[in-house]
This record gives structure tokens, sequence and C-alpha cells, in this order.
């Protein structure tokens, strides 16, 4: 066993001294022989080491890999539920489904590919030009209200101004019909620039704040019925005849995405209906008013009803006290008078008051009255 042992430990001594004396050797090699020796190596004695080696590196970059992928997976998907442009978009997209489903006619779908140019502010460029059917002049349309009007057409795509050119206008009204007016943007300085003034509003027409203003239809290019803005409040001008009201806009002009085109068919009739939300408001309203006056008439007619019951009762105890004290009995019925006999007609001649009378002698139309003496003789006679 002993002996066993030492020549183990011989031999592992000489694989030593020749693995020593290998490396001296190839210490003392030149630069291509070291390689040449090394690659000879890995090609014959550590082929098989060499393999495992790189099938393990290459599964532990599996496993590395697929766990990064179904990190980035994850925060992706959870990124693309919680994005709030992505939910805003799809609501967005949900409402002009809608609301093209209620014109049913008339319109081009299209898609805003840019806000403004390199030359003006407030236009959008549009994808979808003559090809398509747009024309000049044609309003565009979200499912809040009213964006704009193209202004230039090629064959792919458009050019439209929105709310905010300076060049805008459209004649508009409340939704009651109640006043109308013409609105333009307001053109301020720093946020009151994106907001609207509604012009040549009557000053007997005023406007409460909260009131929707819609396209009025007049002047051809757009229908009526249109959401334009909200009134947020009176603007103080030198006019007094007209009344100027500031409005916030339905849509935002920095809001690029979906729009619809109105074709010259579809903008000649009226949008009465299609924006449910005016729609809803507005009948809303007038139902809370016509209830609140149904309440009102109902309450006057009790009331009036509950005088006349009191009145019966007095004039029936004072009927029947009259006729105890004449000695009949309370039920015997009172003599209606009679209606029929014509009143006698009325003197209108003046008479002269007694007062201007006294003091004056009574004027006579017969001979003077005989004298004392023609008296006294007549007497002797």
């Amino acid at each position: 066993m002993a002996r066993a042992v030492r020549t183990a430990s011989q031999l592992d001594t000489g694989l030593l001294l020749a693995c020593g004396a290998l490396a001296a050797v190839a210490l003392v090699m030149p630069r291509w022989m070291q390689d040449s020796v090394a690659t000879a190596i890995r090609r014959t004695v550590l082929a098989p080491m060499v393999n495992l080696q790189q099938k393990a590196e290459v599964m532990r970059m599996t496993i590395v890999t697929r766990d990064s992928v179904q990190q980035i997976v994850g925060a992706a998907v959870g990124a693309t539920l919680s994005a709030p442009e992505l939910s805003e978009e799809n609501a967005q997209l949900r409402k002009l489904i809608g609301l093209g489903a209620r014109m049913q006619h008339g319109f081009i779908s299209a898609e805003v590919l840019r806000t403004g140019t390199l030359d003006r502010d407030f236009t959008l460029t549009v994808s979808a030009g003559s090809n398509a059917g747009v024309e000049l002049f044609a309003p565009i349309v979200t499912a809040d209200g009213l964006v704009g009007k193209v202004v230039t057409v090629d064959p792919t795509f458009s050019t439209a101004i929105s709310w905010a050119h300076p060049d805008f206008a459209v004649s508009a009204m409340s939704v009651d019909g109640a006043a109308f007016g013409i609105v333009k943007p307001h053109l301020g300085t720093g946020a009151q620039r994106w907001l609207l003034e509604l012009n040549g509003v009557p000053f007997r027409a005023p406007l409460k704040v909260g009131t929707d203003i819609v396209s009025s239809g007049l002047g051809g290019t757009y229908p009526r019925g249109i959401p334009i803005g909200t009134v947020i409040g009176e603007l103080q001008t030198t006019e007094k005849w007209v009344r100027t009201y500031m409005l916030k806009p339905a849509v935002l002009p920095n809001t690029p995405g979906p729009v619809l085109i109105l074709i010259p068919s579809r903008a000649a009739k009226d949008m009465n209906g299609v924006w449910t939300n005016i729609a809803s408001s507005d009948s809303a309203a007038r139902s809370i008013v016509m209830s609140g006056d149904s309440m009102a008439k109902k309450a006057a007619l009790a009331e009036i009803a509950a005088r006349r019951a009191v009145d019966s009762v007095t004039v029936d105890s004072l009927r029947g006290d009259s006729l105890a004290r004449l000695g009949l009995p309370r039920n015997t019925p009172l003599p209606t008078p009679d209606t029929t006999k014509k009143p006698l007609p009325r003197d209108t001649t003046k008479r002269p008051r007694p007062d201007s009378i006294i003091g004056k002698p009574k004027p006579t139309t017969g001979p003077p009255p005989p004298s004392e003496d023609a008296m006294s003789e007549h007497s002797w006679r």
C-alpha cells in the first residue's frame, strides 16, 4: 500500500516537472508559435472541456436573456395599459366612431399629421385630399365639436386652419336660439390666446355662464348645430348696444388625432341631434323648466281652490245667519236679481250748482212786474 502511494506521488511529481518544463519552453517560444501550440491543444486535448464550457455559457445566457425579456415585456405591457395618451386616443376613437354612426353619411375620416407649418401658426395638415373627395372650405370636426376648415387641397393631403387662426370666423348662436353672433379667436396674450370671442350679440339677449354655443348654419360653410364653445364670462367693450362674450373652446387645436371632414352634401344639412351631449343638456334644461312651471301652476291652482272653498263657507254662514234673523229657514233660496231689465238712462244734462244762483236775479221772459203805484191805484178802483 505504501509502495502504491509512493509511486503515485512520484508520478505526480513527474507530471509537475513536465508541466513546468513545457511552461518554460512556452515562455521562450515566439508569439506565433505559442498561438499555434495553444490552438492545437484546444482542438485535441482540451476539445471536450471547451465544448462543455461553451454549452454552459450558452445555457446561462439563455436563462439571463429570457428573464430580461420577460421583465421588458411586462414593463411594456404595464406602460401600454397605463399610458394616458393611448387611453385618451382610444376614447377619442370610440367617440368618433359614435359620431360617424350618428351622421351615417357625408363625411371623410382622416388623421391630423402635423399641427402648424413653418410660415403660419394654427394650421393643420390632414391626411386626405382631393382623391378622397375633400373640397375647399370643408368643415373639420371631431367628437367634441368644430376644429376648423380646409383652405388648400392636394391629391393626397389638405391644409386647414383651426379656430385659433386669425382669419377664422363662424356664425354662431346659443343652443336655444335666443342669441346670435360671430365667433372669432380672442387674439389675447398668454393663456387667453386659446379662448374665443362671441361678438355682436344683441344687448337685449344676455347669456349666462355655461351656455353652450353652436354654429348657426348662416353663411353656407358650417352646418347648423356644431358645438363651438361654452360661455365663461362677458367681455367689457366700448360698444353699448351689443355684447361680447368669452368662450371656452370645445376642441383644443393642439390635440391632433382622428377627425372627420364634411363633404358639401352633408355640410348643407343641420347637425341637430348629432352631438348628443349638447342636445341632451338642452332637453334636460327644458324638462327642468317645464317641470318647475307645472309645479308652480299646480300650486297656484290649489291656492285658488282653497280660497274659493273659504269664501263659499263664509258666504253660506252669513246667509244662514241673515235668514235666521228674519225668521226664515237657513235653506231658503234667495231671490236672484233680474238681469234682463235694462237700466234707466242716465241724465247727462248739466245743471247749475245751487251756490252759483244765490244772490242773482231769476231771468224772466214775460212782461216786467207792475210797480207799487200801479198796484195801489188798481186796489182803489
